[in-house]
Formats: structure tokens, C-alpha cells, sequence
């Protein structure tokens, strides 16, 4: 069979290391999984990059390409003049305006990412006229949306609310759904310290008046003040003397409360992921909320908000659910903190072992980059491919390989009320289950072998609950 000529794909994105904003992280993510496919050549083009960047990123098969700095005109706006792309990529409004310069100058497709529903973050910010000024942003990203060859949302509610968007343009069909799945970046790192030491929780955001309202930082002030036994590390602040000063108004001790640079948050991510034992996420909006997916993939415990697209994502994984709070009571997120931090610690990593492992299945990176290449194909080739502006992964799927769970099924199975798939769904999180116990138990004795099939019988228990309340 003839192979497939490649798809040379160009993102734009601000920078290669993320070192001052979370969708740098996204942009990276996504072109190193893509430049995993054969079929495709990727590119990255940004306004500066440096040697040891270029190295990292080739080590990927991603090509760093630096723009060409014109006085009067937009960074990323003059790529190199042999630069050669069939599609760009541009997020958000300002790399979108350069993303449509590029089309325009190479003759290419265009693709847009939107990870946010402006709409939304104006009627929870306080200042004047933010309503308005989010109208207008959503004005401009809509009109991007319809000039692009078609839009990938971040998320499935994103993708809801732009082809609602676009329904009258009749361009609602052409929304590609993306999740995102695991980032690489940051499995491996060691994490919290033994049972019984000081326990510290990470809250991230910029601290400025907004942040306070839609990053609900004062819920989590008031929330870990109500411990006698937990320190909040708030990391992102440009102005730490103020930050300071205002978290403390919400009775959090001095003692208790540690407050780290903006700079300092980006570069260092993985050491504030090591050092501390639980990151939360109380927003009262979020685009998708990729940092608490970081900490996630960094197998750091979470709790976050119902109002993030992230939270909603976890709902749809095994075991997600616990890990979602749907209050802005500071009361109730104090209570949830507290059920986190008396658990065993070893209990706590095999719990998020298995809710990663889920999720990075549910929402898999190479098969939803599969199936995005799939739709760039079809519109290089002119082909109309229907039903592609939904990702495979954003449907329901229970289909994978697990082990043969007959005999076990049959000591633990309590009941016959499941119908055949929900009964599928529950052996798949079981086969998870075992695989994790084995890893860190022994259970070669006759003792071991007992207390295996205890904590298989209350894991089906919980499955059983889990998958009948969906």
C-alpha cells in the first residue's frame, strides 16, 4: 500500500517552554502528539526561540521556526517566505488575526482553536463594562471562526456554545471536538511527602480583582484558613506584597500562607507539583482549566470546580466524580480538603492512578489527533466527511482490552440488575482496579489472595454505584 503523502501542519503559539501562560502548554502538547503520526510534519512558529528550545523540540520531530520581525507588523505575521504549510493553526484572537495573515500570504488551510465562551467570563467579572468587553471578544472569535476552514473547541462545551454560534452561517458542522488527554510533560515527578509531615495546598491564578470573583480565590482562602493543619501556596502573583495582604483579609494565618511570583510559577511547575500534596481549583468559571489537568498528570490529588470544563471532564471518567465540587461554600470545599488530607497516602496515589489511567484512555491524544488529521485529509482532498466535527473520544466508548475477570466476577458479583453494557463498563474499571492492587500488594499467600478479593468486592461495590448513577 502507497504511503500517504505527509500533511505539513504549522502552529502558531507565544512561546515554546511555557513560561508565562497555561495554553503555550496546550500548543506544545498538541504538536508533539500530532508529530507522533507519521503521516504529518509539524511546525511551530513563534516570534523567538533559542537553540536549547530548537533541540528540545526537534528531539519530538517538532521543527521550531522563528518569525522574521518586520517594523509595524504583528510578530508571527511574517513566517520565513519557504515556509511550507498545508494547514495553521491559530488560538485564541490575537494568534487567530496572524493565523488568517498566513493563510492569506501561503495559500493554506486555517484551522482555529477557541477554548473559552467570552460570554460567560463577563457576567462573573466585576469591573465595568466587562459584559461589553467580552461581547466584543466573542464578536471577534466568531468571526474567525467563520472565516477558518473549521474550528476545533477545547472541550465538548466549548463546541457546544460556537456551533450555536455558527448555526446560522451553517457552519456549525465544521466544530472538531478536542479534549485534552495527559500531558507528558510531567509524568514521573515525585510527589508530597510521608503521612503525618506538614501538608501544603496549591492554589495557582494572577491574584488581581478578577481572579479573586472567577478564580474563587477567595474560596480557597476561607476554605484552608478553617484547617488547623493545612498551608495554602498561592503561585502566579505579579504583585506578592498585595496578594499577600489580600488572601490574608480572609483570616488565613501568615504562618500558613506562602505567595510565589508569577515568573516563578511557569518555570519551576514541576517543583511546586513535588512539594505539595493537594491542588484545587475553585472557579466560578474556567475555560477548560489546564492547570489542574497538569497537576492531574503529574499524579498531584485535585479537587476542582463543577463550573470547569475540566471538572465536567472528569465526571465521564472512572472514580472522576469525587474529585469535583459543585459549591462555591467555602465550608464545603474546607470539609472535601480535609476528607483529601486524612487518607492514606498510599490509598490517595492508587485512587488517582486509576482515575488518570481512565482519563488518559477516555480522552486519548493520538486518537483524537488521529481523527483531526483524519478531517484535514478530507478537506485537502475536497472529501466531505460526515460526522467528523465530533472527535471519537467525546462518544461514549467502553471498548478496550482488560484482563479475564470470569472467575472473580463470580466470588464478588452481588447482583444481576446491570444491563450488559454498564456490566462491560464495570469490568473495565475492575480490570483497572486489579492490575493497580497487584502492583503495590502482594498476593501470592493465601492472606494476600483474601484481602485481594475484599478489595475487589467493595471496588465492584463502588463501580456498580458508579456506573449506575452515571
Amino acid at each position: 500500500m502507497a504511503l500517504l503523502k505527509k500533511i505539513r501542519v504549522g502552529l502558531l503559539a507565544s512561546e515554546w517552554r511555557s513560561k508565562s501562560d497555561e495554553l503555550s502548554t496546550f500548543t506544545r502538547e498538541l504538536a508533539i502528539r500530532l508529530a507522533k503520526l507519521r503521516d504529518v510534519q509539524v511546525s511551530v512558529l513563534l516570534p523567538q526561540c533559542d537553540w536549547n528550545e530548537k533541540h528540545a523540540a526537534l528531539t519530538n520531530n517538532v521543527t521550531l521556526v522563528q518569525a522574521t520581525r518586520r517594523p509595524g507588523f504583528d510578530d508571527l505575521c511574517c513566517p520565513p517566505k519557504d515556509l511550507q504549510v498545508d494547514f495553521v493553526i491559530g488560538h485564541g484572537v490575537e494568534l487567530g488575526h496572524q493565523a488568517r495573515g498566513i493563510q492569506e500570504l501561503h495559500g493554506c488551510k486555517w484551522v482555529q482553536v477557541v477554548h473559552t465562551a467570552p460570554e460567560e467570563l463577563g457576567m462573573l467579572k466585576d469591573c465595568s463594562g466587562a459584559i461589553s468587553k467580552e461581547e466584543k471578544n466573542r464578536q471577534h472569535e466568531l468571526d474567525l471562526c467563520v472565516s477558518a476552514d473549521f474550528v476545533v473547541a477545547v472541550g465538548s462545551e466549548v463546541a457546544e456554545a460556537y456551533q450555536s454560534y455558527l448555526r446560522l452561517c451553517k457552519k456549525d458542522q465544521k466544530v472538531f471536538v478536542l479534549t485534552p488527554g495527559i500531558f507528558s510533560d510531567f509524568s514521573g515527578i515525585p510527589q508530597s511527602n510521608p503521612d503525618g509531615s506538614k501538608w501544603r495546598v496549591l492554589l495557582f491564578g494572577h491574584g488581581d480583582a478578577e481572579d479573586f470573583s472567577l478564580k474563587g480565590l477567595d474560596i480557597a482562602a476561607k476554605a484552608v484558613a478553617k484547617s488547623n493543619d493545612a498551608d495554602l501556596v498561592f503561585v502566579g502573583a505579579k504583585k506578592q506584597d498585595e496578594i499577600a495582604g489580600r488572601l490574608k483579609e480572609y483570616k488565613i494565618l501568615p504562618s500558613r500562607l506562602i505567595v510565589r511570583s508569577f515568573t516563578e510559577a511557569r518555570e519551576r511547575l514541576e517543583e511546586q507539583f513535588s512539594e505539595v500534596d493537594l491542588a484545587i481549583m475553585p472557579s466560578r468559571t474556567e475555560g477548560f482549566g489546564l492547570i489542574a489537568l497538569e497537576a492531574l498528570s503529574a499524579g498531584l490529588p485535585v479537587l476542582v470546580s463543577g463550573n470547569s470544563r475540566f471538572g465536567r471532564a472528569m465526571r465521564e471518567v472512572a472514580f472522576g466524580s469525587q474529585y469535583v465540587i459543585d459549591s462555591e461554600d467555602a465550608e464545603v470545599w474546607a470539609a472535601e480538603i480535609e476528607k483529601v488530607r486524612t487518607k492514606r497516602r498510599e490509598i490517595r496515589q492508587q485512587e488517582l492512578e486509576v482515575v488518570r489511567y481512565s482519563y488518559a484512555k477516555k480522552y486519548n491524544w493520538e486518537e483524537q489527533c488521529r481523527d483531526l488529521v483524519k478531517k484535514m485529509r478530507c478537506l485537502l482532498n475536497g472529501a466531505n466527511e460526515e460526522g467528523a466535527s465530533l472527535s471519537k473520544k467525546e462518544l461514549p466508548s467502553i471498548s478496550g482490552s482488560r484482563p479475564d475477570l470470569g472467575n472473580l466476577l463470580r466470588l464478588v458479583r452481588t447482583t444481576h440488575d446491570l444491563s450488559d453494557e454498564r456490566q462491560e463498563m464495570v469490568e473495565e474499571i475492575l480490570g483497572q482496579q486489579a492490575q493497580l492492587y497487584k502492583k503495590y500488594h502482594n498476593i501470592s499467600t493465601a492472606e494476600g489472595e483474601s484481602a485481594f478479593i475484599e478489595y475487589i468486592k467493595r471496588a465492584y461495590d463502588l463501580a456498580r454505584v458508579s456506573v449506575s448513577t452515571g
